[in-house]
């Protein structure tokens, strides 16, 4: 009788271990959030951001209790634990108006998948980049759909071809003027005879978002020249002539090496 049960505990024993070892073991790490939060279009995890627990941070009741309680969300700092070491252009964030504003890296990055998925109808020719920033930067939109604008929505270029959106002026070693001539580089100086607001700022003549004027002018001639040059009677003649176009006679409109008028 003794032998009969001690064989029996044994294949309870060994009935115990086999059903042990063929259930899955518990969940860990990610595969724990995934049990809750199923993987679908917007929360797919990417290669770089692979480890939920990297970035957020539950606290013990949410894993306790089924979800109650709240999981910290990434700030700045925690992005830039693993992208300032690495990455120069994230070096300066401090100075960025975006950091200014209070802004965090999820309200323009996703931190699953991208922002912008699918561009709309007025910025199907333009990079995701773009689009991202005038869904913000309202203004700067509209001034894109006016009849001189720089081709942001064509495709020619991106927000980010002027604008570094992890810096501030701050930090750039180079004016404005030389950002602008880096393209429009028929204009640059120095001249022998300069313009005085075209050495200061392109920006006091031009509207670098656009503009209903030709040329991005912020104003019509001859009324943005005479801003400025409101005193023209006794070089001119007639009052006749403030009405015409100034670069008429004054072609040389970005600085000449040898006229001081800039006629040539």
């Amino acid at each position: 009788m003794r032998t009969f049960f001690s064989v029996l505990a044994a294949w309870v024993c060994l009935a115990s271990a086999t059903a042990l070892a063929q259930e899955p073991p518990p969940p860990t790490g990610n595969e724990v959030c995934k049990t809750c939060h199923v993987p679908h279009e917007a929360h797919k995890v990417n290669i770089y951001h692979s480890d939920c627990l990297a970035c957020h941070i539950p606290q013990s009741e949410h894993l306790e209790m089924g979800g109650r309680g709240t999981v910290t969300l990434p700030g700045a700092s925690n992005c830039l634990n693993c992208h300032q070491s690495n990455d120069h252009k994230r070096m300066n964030w401090a100075f960025s108006p975006h950091n200014k504003a209070k802004l965090e890296c999820r309200n323009c990055h996703g931190l699953h998948s991208p922002k912008v998925k699918q561009l709309n109808v007025g910025m199907f020719k333009s990079d995701k980049n773009s689009a991202l920033c005038m869904s913000c930067h309202k203004d700067v939109a509209a001034h894109m759909n006016m009849p001189s604008h720089h081709p942001v929505k064509e495709g020619a270029l991106s927000c980010t071809s002027c604008h570094d959106p992890h810096s501030g002026k701050q930090t750039s070693l180079r004016g404005k003027n030389a950002q602008c001539t880096e393209c429009h580089q028929n204009v640059r100086g120095p001249k022998v005879f300069e313009h005085a607001p075209v050495v200061e700022d392109c920006t006091l003549c031009h509207n670098p978002h656009g503009s209903p004027n030709r040329r991005l002018l912020r104003l019509a001639q001859p009324m943005l020249c005479l801003q400025c040059h409101s005193v023209t009677a006794n070089n001119h003649g007639t009052r006749g002539s403030q009405l015409r176009g100034c670069t008429n006679c004054h072609s040389a409109i970005h600085g000449s090496h040898s006229d001081p008028l800039l006629k040539y």
